[in-house]
């Protein structure tokens, strides 16, 4: 007999994620130094390092270089509530890209945290930074993104019922504070996310090892350094000296202590001072020869492998005698392909899916007509120069598929950084004055955006751009 799906069992979520956790804590991590408070501590060392900060580098400043976009959504709003979009971004107490920069962290640690702090835009004579803005309509904006560091995490609450995640715990040493931060007014970047765990998987994860490596191998060489500069302390014992191995002999045992000791912390310096007792002499023996492990070598390897686990890898070139420029240049591409899914799948996939609605959600009554919501877009991480466009769109010219005009000329000297036409639209003001106009009759929308202006200023600018190109 076929078995019948009935909507309440279609609604009823059974079994679990399997992921491992238990008292707000996750044990997905089975190297225990990397798990919770101390793996975090242990990837804030990390990031430290030389070729670990120039790998991480490397990513977040390409991540950070390209310029956002607002892609409408639809509806009769569509247009207002782009606007209104770009205009909290513009509004808030730190910088767009100030956000930017710390959400990347999530790809030191594997995630990070940030409770969305708003505000009502009272105008920007307000006491309070609650109701203080740029913009006088009376709309809910962003006041703040406000990071929580990753060192403050004391673990994590979930709904038992479904297993969704619903907040974070915080414990701040420093400043007191303990408490959990509701999902619901959160953003959570996550990296490489499985099981639905909240703590993704850091980018250095799989460079730990060589990076402990590494790092006991430059600890080897700088005690074989300080050892061959200054030599092995050697204390021998002269014919009817003290017998230092009577163990019965406290005094020995207490003579025996302090040589060792005095060997151990010998240095030289401007304090070096060797006492011994009678019958005991007193030497620096040389090192008996080369070492027989080069650790600068190990330590080569290793910083490439650091690198190459961060698809960083091109950066060696030059400082290494191995590969060549082409092999460098296809893994530059991989890189860059790599980063830029990082910048579309985990911080703007993020923030329009869940942070762009719900901002719509507190303003749902002055949006009414808004069927989709409009969409923040990153530009592209590398843009083709006017030399790569030149012959491609020569070719799309030719064959009929583009026709050369001044949108397209507009765009190329854009793209190229080449100065305006003369007559063009300087600083913008005409096609500022035209998305004016298009407000139509919102009156609020069109003091908020340009508060001194009247119809007769936007008319007067937009016609003479006309008398102008006329």
């Amino acid at each position: 007999m076929p078995q019948v799906l009935r909507m309440s069992d279609a609604m009823r979520q059974i079994g679990t994620s399997g992921l491992r956790r238990m008292g707000g804590l996750v044990y997905e991590e089975f190297l225990e130094e990397l798990r919770g408070r101390q793996g975090r501590a242990k990837f804030r060392e990390m990031s430290q390092d030389a070729r670990v900060q120039q790998g991480l580098r490397a990513i977040k400043w390409r991540l950070l270089s390209p310029d956002w976009q607002i892609e409408p959504g639809e509806g009769a709003d569509a247009e207002r509530a782009a606007e209104f979009l770009e205009s909290c971004i513009n509004d808030m107490s730190h910088s767009w890209r100030e956000g930017l920069r710390e959400s990347l962290s999530c790809l030191d640690y594997g995630s990070s945290w940030c409770q969305v702090v708003y505000k009502y835009r009272l105008g920007p004579d307000q006491n309070d930074p609650g109701k203080r803005s740029k913009y006088g309509d009376g709309l809910v904006g962003w006041r703040k993104w406000s990071f929580r560091g990753q060192e403050t995490w004391d673990g994590w609450e979930w709904d038992e019922e479904d297993g969704g995640l619903t907040g974070l715990k915080q414990l701040d040493l420093w400043s007191g504070f303990q408490g959990v931060i509701p999902l619901k007014q959160s953003l959570l970047f996550r990296v490489e996310g499985r099981m639905e765990d909240p703590e993704g998987s850091s980018l250095l994860r799989a460079a730990y090892i060589p990076w402990r490596m590494k790092k006991a191998a430059q600890m080897w060489e700088a005690i074989r350094m300080e050892r061959d500069a200054t030599g092995i302390p050697v204390f021998e014992v002269q014919d009817g000296g003290p017998n230092l191995w009577d163990d019965a002999d406290t005094e020995m045992q207490a003579l025996y202590a302090y040589l060792q000791d005095a060997g151990t912390a010998l240095r030289v310096d401007e304090q070096t001072c060797v006492i011994t007792p009678a019958r005991i002499s007193f030497r620096l023996e040389r090192s008996p020869g080369p070492p027989s492990v080069d650790t600068g070598e190990a330590v080569q390897r290793y910083n490439w492998e650091i690198l190459a686990s961060m698809l960083c890898q091109f950066l060696e070139l030059g400082q290494a005698a191995k590969g060549s420029y082409a092999k460098s240049e296809s893994e530059k591409d991989f890189f860059l392909v790599a980063i830029e899914g990082i910048l579309q799948h985990v911080i703007a996939e993020t923030i329009n899916r869940y942070e762009v609605p719900r901002l719509f959600r507190l303003n749902a009554g002055s949006f009414r007509n808004l069927e989709s919501h409009p969409r923040l877009v990153p530009g592209p991480i590398v843009e083709a120069g006017l030399e790569e466009l030149a012959e491609p769109l020569g070719k799309l010219a030719q064959g009929g598929l583009v026709t050369p005009g001044p949108a397209l000329e507009a765009w190329l000297r854009q793209r190229g950084k080449l100065p305006e036409e003369e007559g063009a639209d300087e600083g913008g003001m005409v096609a500022k004055a035209r998305k004016w106009m298009r407000l139509g009759g919102n009156g609020r929308a069109r003091r908020a955006a340009e508060p001194h202006w009247s119809l007769n200023d936007a008319l007067a600018l937009v016609d003479g751009h006309k008398d102008g190109e006329n």
